[in-house]
């Protein structure tokens, strides 16, 4: 009876673990001024709920904590949106305010695709797609981003802890992005996208 109960138990937990939210994978590279991010995460919620979240351009800043703003600037510019989003970012005691103006699109495929607008903002060149592949009530999220900031960063801040400070800015928006989705962000217990998890192909 006990091995019996014991093995309903372990069924039930990789049941449970099998429907949870992933993130897959999660590279950030960097070749001179520019970083090229890939993320993958399989998310436990339909890709409506997801786009929603995504081109709510009012209100990015639920995403991360470092947009400390975001707006459509025109609605109409040759068919894209244009967004401005504004961040605030502090690497040890080094903070840097940007500006990020975008043009937003979707493609026939339904990826949301974003091009930098360089004379607008604190970058040289950027552009980032999004890709949701929906399965139902999960969906597969592919993130890919190139970008090249027009800033000046003190020579003591390495690259090493760039890129690190760079991998837990990603890794805390898709933590939101997956608890907005779900509709689970007042359940704080919940953490499916921890650093210390181990089945998470990191890349730097």
């Amino acid at each position: 009876m006990k091995r019996k109960m014991t093995i309903l138990f372990l069924l039930q937990l990789f049941v449970s673990s099998a429907h949870a939210s992933q993130l897959v994978r999660l590279l950030v590279d960097q070749k001179a001024d520019i970083y090229e991010i890939q993320v993958e995460m399989m998310v436990d919620a339909p890709a409506e709920n997801i786009r929603a979240i995504l081109t709510d351009y009012a209100n990015l800043d639920r995403l991360n904590e470092s947009i400390t703003s975001s707006r459509i600037i025109d609605g109409e510019h040759g068919g894209a949106v244009r967004v401005l989003t504004r961040i605030e970012n502090c690497i040890l005691f080094f903070c840097k305010e940007l500006q990020k103006v975008e043009d937003v699109t979707e493609d026939d495929h339904g990826r949301i695709l974003v091009s930098v607008v360089p004379n607008s903002s604190n970058f040289r060149s950027g552009e980032a797609s999004w890709e949701l592949q929906d399965s139902g009530d999960s969906t597969r999220v592919i993130h890919r981003a190139r970008l090249e900031p027009d800033i000046w960063i003190p020579p003591w801040i390495g690259t090493a802890i760039l890129k690190d400070t760079l991998r837990r800015e990603i890794t805390e928006s898709f933590e939101t992005l997956d608890c907005l989705a779900r509709k689970q962000c007042g359940n704080q217990s919940e953490n499916p996208l921890a650093d210390n998890r181990t089945d998470v192909a990191y890349e730097m």
